[in-house]
């Protein structure tokens, strides 16, 4: 519970810009079944959104530039550097290939190597019924954990 009140913390971070006080009412929404409208909606656009691993180390957000054709994903991440060589590099950069079936978002980012990072991560979730949020899971070479991303 307390995880999944980071990371929405941390893309309403994001987002919004440096939030002063505290956010009332932010909370992350539950995955739901995918109706006919969502699963026939198009995830092309601007997302951002964020992952936390399972221990919590890793927490970071991203933009995400993406592209859908027919059922096809392809698209472009950007992410603050938080564990690669950041004298080479601010920022990561990586390529995203995967689907969009039946409400589920399935896809791999790929890092291009800017800042010492080449590997892949593995994403699978869920659109809800606003067709606005997708939240799931990641596998990167065994560190698991969550993602969101919201448009």
């Amino acid at each position: 519970m307390l995880r999944d009140k980071f990371l929405a913390l941390a893309i309403a971070i994001g987002t919004f810009g440096v939030v002063s006080g505290g956010i009332v009412g932010i909370g992350l929404a539950t995955a739901e079944p995918a109706d006919a409208q969502v699963m026939a909606q198009n995830l092309t656009g601007d997302w951002t959104g964020g992952y936390i691993s399972s221990v919590g180390a890793d927490v970071n957000t991203f933009d995400i530039k993406l592209q859908q054709r027919g059922q096809a994903l392809t698209g472009t991440i950007t992410e603050t550097n938080a564990f690669g060589d950041t004298g080479q590099a601010l920022f990561l950069t990586s390529n995203l290939a995967g689907t969009f079936v039946g409400g589920e978002v399935k896809f791999v980012k790929t890092y291009d190597g800017s800042g010492g990072a080449s590997h892949a991560v593995r994403y699978q979730g869920r659109m809800d019924s606003t067709g606005r949020r997708v939240r799931g899971t990641f596998n990167a070479e065994g560190n698991t954990g969550t993602f969101e991303m919201v448009r």
